[in-house]
């Protein structure tokens, strides 16, 4: 029997679609709000849990990017129009290990890699595990060290999610000690570079590049010097173990020991150089405790105060900020007094006091009651300002900046007028020296004289106006001159 045209062609399609189409119809079924919710893999190919499967989730989504499992499971994973959550099952499945890591150790880290590596020649494995472990010369380092740690599986930088699908790379973003300055990750040549934790550190080796795929990157003497070239160890490490005979131990026995082993692995690449003797007697044997002991480092060359000439790296030159004017101001000189150490630095009573012993080997300045709180030390440019000994005081010159390691920064009236311009002075000089023709000694006797040589070396530049009128029978007093031989009856001075 034949069907009118219209009615046999409806039954056509009608066949067409039954035949060609049911994943359609399962699809709308699936995905509807009115369906039964089912459990995994019910919605997905039976292998989908498989880790070796071509079905398995992961690799679907490696392939078609996170965003395929969104369309279900919505934006954020969690359950979406099917109410099964990605997030749940991770965090209860080992979190980072579910995808990656755990086959050594618990950290997340490879091995294995995504694509299933397991070799340590492969970049996705690679030193991980060395790193993460921790060893007999190091503390583990922490995964924040060479990457961004996601506090959920989900967060956008760590699936890559996006409009394209995810590239699988852990991308390096150096945070912490990790990065001596410069950290730089070359993956095509499987190099680090830059890293504090192998050698860009003072004294280090800094451009020592490990390879991330090869073994035996960190052997002992590869980041810094083990004894065999002190002096690539920078401080003074040549002049302790190579004349004085002194091993790794003897400074660093927290650290190390005698045989160059590492007895401490939480002390050692940990961003901090840790100075520890076994006893302070051992460095006292050449150091002693009392201030001649300052020059068996530095200064003793023309003088027994600890000061340069001789800075830690062997300068003797005043042009180097380590010598500068120290013995000018150590040794009385012909304006002032010897100046003592405090003025300008701590002084230690120990080798090991706070302050002293300094990594940077740099003596910092710390102004005393003298020089006063006001002053400034400028190390780019070798200068000292707002000195009380260089003019920082009513009648000075405050504007004076004498320059370190230049000769010729004190002549007389760099800090204050010597009589030339005596309004620069305070009170009433102008009145004193230019219109009663009173000369300098004769008011401070004991300090210069005619000539204006500074004849009282320790009462010049020592905190003091030093009044003192000779064989005159004057006193000064709270601002006044009185006596049979002051010039006129007692008025202020100012």
């Amino acid at each position: 029997m034949r069907f009118p045209a219209d009615i046999e062609n409806a039954l056509i399609r009608t066949c067409l679609a039954l035949i060609l189409y049911p994943g359609i119809i399962l699809l709308i079924w699936g995905c509807s709000d009115e369906r039964t919710i089912s459990q995994l893999p019910g919605a997905h190919p039976v292998l989908w849990m498989e880790p070796q499967s071509p079905d398995f989730h992961g690799t679907v989504m490696m392939q078609n990017g996170s965003r395929s499992c969104a369309v279900c499971h919505g934006e954020d994973f969690r359950g979406g129009r099917v109410g099964i959550s990605c997030v749940d099952c991770h965090l209860t499945s080992g979190a980072c290990t579910a995808c990656h890591g755990g086959r050594d150790n618990n950290t997340g880290a490879p091995p294995d890699g995504l694509h299933s590596e397991i070799d340590d020649t492969t970049l996705a494995v690679g030193a991980h595990t060395v790193h993460l472990s921790g060893s007999g010369w190091a503390a583990a380092v922490t995964c924040q060290s060479c990457h961004l740690v996601p506090a959920s599986m989900f967060e956008s930088f760590h699936l890559d999610t996006g409009a394209t699908a995810p590239d699988s790379v852990a991308e390096i973003t150096w945070q912490g000690y990790a990065d001596g300055g410069g950290a730089v990750w070359d993956r095509p040549a499987r190099t680090c570079s830059g890293t504090y934790c192998h050698g860009n550190f003072d004294g280090g080796y800094g451009s020592n590049t490990p390879v991330w795929t090869a073994r035996g990157q960190a052997e002992c003497g590869s980041c810094h010097d083990a004894g065999t070239n002190p002096g690539d160890l920078g401080l003074i490490h040549q002049l302790h173990l190579t004349p004085d005979g002194l091993v790794c131990a003897d400074c660093h026995s927290g650290v190390v020991d005698s045989s160059l082993a590492i007895v401490t692995p939480a002390l050692h690449v940990n961003g901090v150089t840790d100075v520890l003797a076994p006893e302070q007697a051992r460095c006292e044997e050449c150091h002693g405790t009392g201030p001649d002991a300052c020059t068996h480092c530095h200064g003793g060359a023309d003088n027994l105060t600890g000061a340069p000439p001789r800075g830690l790296r062997g300068e003797t030159s005043e042009t180097t900020l380590a010598v500068g004017a120290h013995t000018t101001h150590m040794e009385v000189s012909y304006i002032a007094d010897a100046f003592s150490c405090d003025e300008c630095h701590l002084v230690p009573v120990r080798l090991s006091d706070p302050g002293h012993w300094d990594i940077d080997s740099t003596a910092e300045i710390t102004w005393g009651e003298l020089a006063g709180g006001t002053s400034q030390w400028d190390r780019s440019s070798g200068e000292c300002s707002n000195t009380y000994c260089h003019g920082n005081f009513s009648g000075g010159y405050p504007a004076n900046t004498p320059i370190w390691i230049a000769p010729g920064q004190a002549p007389c009236g760099s800090c204050h007028d010597d009589g030339t311009n005596p309004g620069d002075l305070s009170g009433r000089h102008r009145k004193h020296v230019r219109e009663e023709k009173v000369t300098c000694s004769e008011c401070h006797s004991a300090t210069v004289d005619a000539g204006l040589a500074i004849i009282g070396k320790s009462v010049h530049v020592d905190g003091h106006k030093t009044v003192a009128f000779g064989t005159r029978q004057i006193t000064y007093q709270n601002g006044t001159c009185s006596g049979p031989g002051a010039c006129h009856e007692p008025e202020d001075w100012q």
